[in-house]
């Protein structure tokens, strides 16, 4: 029999499980702010939830959610096509990924702190977060991409060879495809990562226009719940990502 022919069952005890811990979280919530019984300290849900909505009334909300999210999506399609350029080169020309190696290894160690001291000191604020977001990202995409592409069975790499030459077409009708499942698993990592790192950078730099800017600006002001409602519109911005790729994966796999 098939796998695909075998009944797949529904995952009612993770739905549970996930909803219990939804609720837990807001329970948690609930109960730090009556402990606390100051906005400016620990924000509830409700005044929380007040900012939350007003934002959406201002015109400016949308440029910023653009110049971050919108920001955040190009560095990461940048960092996936460069990745997929020293991927295919370094399966080509080993010595390549030799020689690449250190350069990744560099990104990957350097304190992330350092990197914004010497990039505050020779870079705009505005370009600071896009910068740093592409070199904290670049080697995760590598790493995801070169070790799915050399987990495709070789005899089928060998066929493709002598059928056709590989080109554009090839590698994104044939190879991305077949570690399509591996591509978005490095994809929801490097999303992940990406919006901490880029609306980090944000807050620090004090880039204008973006969510870390406002972040930075609840912090001054002692509005927390500024803070909050900001941080609430991060992590309903992730999940609605996150699902979009999840969905798109399982109908790749269906």
């Amino acid at each position: 029999m098939k796998a695909s022919s075998v009944p797949k069952k529904k995952p009612t005890a993770q739905i549970i499980a996930s909803s219990l811990g939804f609720l837990t979280i807001i329970l948690l919530w609930i109960i730090i702010s009556a402990l606390h019984q100051n906005d400016i300290i620990f924000p509830g849900i409700i005044s929380t939830l007040k900012v939350f909505f007003s934002l959406f009334q201002r015109g400016s909300t949308y440029f910023i959610l653009l110049n971050t999210i919108g920001g955040l999506i190009l560095v990461l399609v940048l960092s996936f096509l460069t990745a997929l350029i020293f991927s295919l080169i370094s399966l080509k020309f080993p010595t390549f990924k030799s020689y690449i190696t250190p350069f990744l290894a560099l990104f990957k160690i350097i304190p992330v702190p350092a990197l914004l001291i010497v990039f505050l000191v020779n870079f705009k604020q505005s370009f600071i977060p896009f910068l740093l977001t592409y070199i904290v990202l670049l080697p995760l995409v590598y790493d995801g991409l070169y070790g799915a592409f050399i987990s495709i069975n070789k005899d089928l790499i060998d066929e493709l060879k002598i059928t056709s030459k590989l080109n554009l077409l090839m590698i994104f009708k044939i190879y991305i495809p077949i570690v399509s499942k591996q591509v978005i698993s490095t994809l929801l990592q490097a999303l992940g990562l990406g919006l901490k790192v880029k609306v980090m950078s944000e807050f620090i730099a004090e880039a204008p226009n973006t969510i870390g800017y406002e972040l930075s600006y609840g912090r001054a002001t002692l509005s927390m719940d500024i803070v909050f409602a900001w941080s609430l519109i991060l992590i309903v911005i992730v999940v609605i990502l996150d699902a979009v790729l999840v969905n798109y994966l399982g109908k790749q796999e269906a």
